[in-house]
């Protein structure tokens, strides 16, 4: 994989994130669904186990993007990916955590993405 395929690879997680909210979202608030009057709709209608079933996917992928930044060899890469990718947390944010200048932080991001990519391929 190249470094912008790993960077974006590892950017989907906010998106699984994002979607198993959703999901959990639309499980709580879908009582009954009606299913002989469609308006408007192209798809079938989706039950609760139609979202849960989509939940546990997005839920396997997002373990699975963890698992390839835990590949990172150097401990302070893959903290500061950890830190990027998976809690979301902006570069201000993981340069006061772990105390390094920004540019240290995004020179570290690079290294670890490029990592990746060498791990990846």
């Amino acid at each position: 994989m190249t470094t912008d395929e790993v960077r974006e690879y590892l950017k989907s997680y906010r998106n699984y994130k994002n979607r198993v909210t959703y999901i959990d979202n639309k499980i709580l608030n879908v009582h009954s669904i009606q299913y002989n009057k469609v308006i408007g709709r192209t798809s079938e209608p989706k039950t609760q186990n139609d979202y849960i079933l989509m939940k546990e996917e997005c839920k396997k992928k997002m373990e699975s993007i963890k698992q390839t930044i835990e590949k990172v060899n150097n401990i302070t890469y893959r903290n500061i990916l950890f830190y990027r990718y998976i809690e979301c947390l902006s570069v201000y944010d993981i340069a006061e955590i772990m105390d390094y200048s920004l540019s240290t932080v995004r020179v570290y991001i690079l290294k670890g993405i490029t990592e990746l990519a060498n791990i990846l391929e």
